[in-house]
């Protein structure tokens, strides 16, 4: 379009055959055939800016910037003054050359000239905006926004910048104002609900963002950008982002975007048993989904069901063999079954794919490391994967148990550990290394303080088996016999990965070790083949018997209202609550059902932002309720959060709710007729 423009500007008289064939060629992209034409004008007329201008941007396309800088000069030297327009999108163009060559300075200068020659040009104003954001000079960029604006009130872009200006300012209410202007203005575009849910989140005010995130991906399902945010954002209301999602496949039972996003959302949450049913019915609808049989491979792997997971990543790759992931994935699986040659040759493969990957390098220096004994590769892959992300922590606290432990240098050990204490600060749902480089350094006390830290802070799956390990290290049997029973009760059920996993080497032939892993194998094997028998009966909403429930409530002050229920069988009382983002329960009903059985250790999931309807946000442990009960009408595995208060209300809110389809409250006979579909 720039290039039309600037043409058009400087006419057309005295156009020679070449150059009508060049331009036509560089039409229809044939750049090298275009080039040759434009050459051959340029040699006849010298001073012919077009041909000048054209060439300028097959040289941009291929990024050569020299040229391209060079043939923008000359047509700049051969173009009136008068043709003020032309020369500010040439002026432009110099710009963007001159951003290409990372030159910030020179290309606002440019940009300025180019508004300044005709200041009437958008496009330069939104492109040096863009530098001076980079820039982080916000204010230059606030200035370069609003005189976009003040030629054009409506135009999205500059509104969206603008918005995306002051979220960078932690000026969120002016963002608001903005944002909110700019998608009752343009309400498909999604790039407003995009930077609405990042305003929002940076005021804490996660349910409202993830409604904005929804938004976004509604209206634009193909933007990376908006599905991950979406997808990140839902983390801080499961339930209720789980609601949306939902809703959606029931409305739209055949729309694969709404159900594939329901799957990817419950994998990210470790539902790996519900994720998988749904990429199997996504299966079932398109036998050659190589996507759904992908992530259904990965749902297989982290749920510990290692031979389907390779046999779908065998179907993905077929369909696919440029999936990075899959390979690495299924060298996971291979390596537990003891495959190892296989998965480094699976690994390899992904390497080749993906080569800035620092995990698929960590992978490789595991099996390197623990199953092939191969300690040079492995302290190779365990740098490289330090070399390309920093951060990785894991491959630190390898690379140093492999200096102690197999090249006898304790000096570059306790290098690789105290960077660890000095990097990995925080309390993590998961992946935490900081207690094992304190192990390792011999500060036994401070490992096990922040180890107890860790379960306080994130009870859950990930963090009880590390507590196995941690304990195994410190051939404490009994305590890694309790927490290694705590990760199985909360899920953990990678037998092959614990017999080969060299922290639990001190404990693995321990006897009461040994029974509580056959014992939950056992248990781990029926669950599998109840869960086999579930996909195979399952029908669709259609088939299933419409059942309505007309419940009596009790109208409170405020104008509240108050149901009964029943929590895993135990008889409640829950206000209902429309607003609220999940079920919550207080301290104090927590607290019983633990005591009498109505709740188990393996319901206790981690933590969560609570929400209620006036937008408050609390945060609380989250749990699982195995069985919710109204009148006749059943729900299984409903999540909840306990709040940190003892007299917090018990409230019904939307991660039940949304598990129905329809509510009706009569407010005149005091009911409230709840059905499922």
């Amino acid at each position: 379009m720039l290039l039309v423009v600037i043409c058009c500007a400087i006419g057309v008289k005295a156009q020679s055959s070449n150059f009508r064939e060049g331009k036509s060629a560089y039409d229809e992209e044939e750049y090298d055939k275009a080039m040759t034409l434009f050459n051959k004008d340029i040699g006849d007329n010298p001073k012919s800016p077009l041909s000048y201008r054209y060439r300028a941007g097959i040289y941009y396309k291929k990024r050569q910037y020299a040229n391209a800088l060079s043939d923008v000069n000359r047509c700049l030297s051969y173009t009136p003054r008068k043709e003020k327009e032309n020369k500010s999108e040439l002026y432009r163009l110099r710009g963007k050359i001159y951003g290409k060559l990372d030159e910030m300075d020179n290309a606002i200068r440019d940009y300025t000239l180019a508004i300044k020659t005709y200041p009437k040009n958008i496009e330069a104003c939104m492109d040096r905006a863009q530098i001076y954001y980079d820039k982080k000079m916000y204010s230059k960029a606030e200035a370069d926004y609003l005189l976009i604006l003040k030629m054009d009130e409506s135009d999205e872009q500059a509104l969206a910048g603008m918005g995306r200006n002051y979220i960078a300012m932690k000026n969120y209410e002016e963002a608001n104002k903005v944002l909110l202007k700019l998608t009752r203005l343009h309400p498909g575009y999604s790039t407003g609900y995009y930077y609405r849910a990042k305003s929002l989140i940076g005021q804490g005010k996660y349910r409202a963002a993830i409604d904005q995130a929804f938004n976004a991906l509604r209206y634009d399902n193909e933007d990376v950008d908006n599905s991950n945010l979406f997808l990140e954002t839902a983390e801080k209301d499961y339930p209720y982002a789980l609601s949306l999602l939902s809703g959606k496949v029931r409305e739209n039972p055949d729309n694969y975007f709404w159900s594939y996003y329901k799957g990817l959302l419950q994998y990210r949450n470790e539902d790996y048993a519900g994720a998988a049913k749904v990429f199997t019915r996504l299966i079932a609808l398109k036998d050659d989904d190589v996507e759904a049989y992908s992530q259904r491979g990965r749902c297989y792997a982290y749920g510990g069901q290692i031979e389907k997971s390779i046999a779908d990543l065998d179907r993905s790759l077929k369909g696919d063999s440029t999936l990075s992931d899959d390979y690495a994935i299924r060298a996971r699986c291979k390596r537990i079954l003891g495959k190892f040659d296989e998965a480094i040759k699976d690994l390899n493969q992904a390497i080749e794919l993906e080569p800035s990957e620092s995990w698929i390098y960590f992978q490789r220096g595991m099996v390197y490391d623990f199953s092939l004994g191969r300690p040079a590769a492995a302290l190779s892959d365990y740098s490289k994967a330090i070399e390309l992300d920093n951060k990785t922590y894991y491959s630190y606290l390898q690379r140093g148990r492999l200096y102690k432990n197999k090249l006898n240098d304790a000096k570059k050990a306790d290098v690789d550990f105290e960077y660890i204490l000095k990097e990995d600060t925080a309390l993590n749902s998961s992946g935490n290394c900081r207690q094992f480089a304190l192990l390792h350094l011999g500060r036994i006390g401070e490992a096990v303080e922040w180890m107890n830290k860790i379960l306080a802070e994130y009870p859950g799956r990930e963090n009880y088996y590390d507590a196995a390990c941690f304990y195994s290290l410190m051939n404490k049997k009994e305590e890694a016999l309790k927490y290694i029973t705590y990760a199985f009760e909360c899920g953990e059920r990678s037998f092959s990965h614990i017999s080969l996993d060299p922290d639990l080497d001190n404990v693995r032939n321990d006897s009461a070790f040994k029974a509580a892993v056959e014992k939950w194998r056992t248990i781990g094997e029926r669950e599998e083949k109840e869960a086999v028998v579930d996909m195979q009966v399952s029908v669709s909403a259609d088939t299933i018997p419409q059942q309505t429930m007309v419940i009596p409530i009790h109208k409170q002050r405020g104008g509240t209202y108050e149901v009964s229920c029943k929590i895993n069988s135990l008889p409640l009382n829950f206000i209902f609550d429309t607003g609220a983002s999940d079920i919550s329960i207080s301290q104090t009903e927590v607290q019983f059902m633990l005591k009498n059985k109505y709740l188990n250790r393996s319901d206790i999931r981690g933590q969560q932002s609570y929400v209620n309807a006036d937008g408050d946000v609390s945060i609380g442990t989250k749990i699982l309720l195995r069985k919710v009960e109204i009148g006749s009408l059943v729900l299984n595995n409903v999540e909840a959060s306990v709040v940190n208060n003892s007299r917090a209300p018990l409230l019904f809110g939307q991660s039940a709710l949304g598990k129905y389809a329809r509510i009706v409250i009569d407010n005149k006979n005091n009911t409230i007729s709840i059905s499922n579909r």
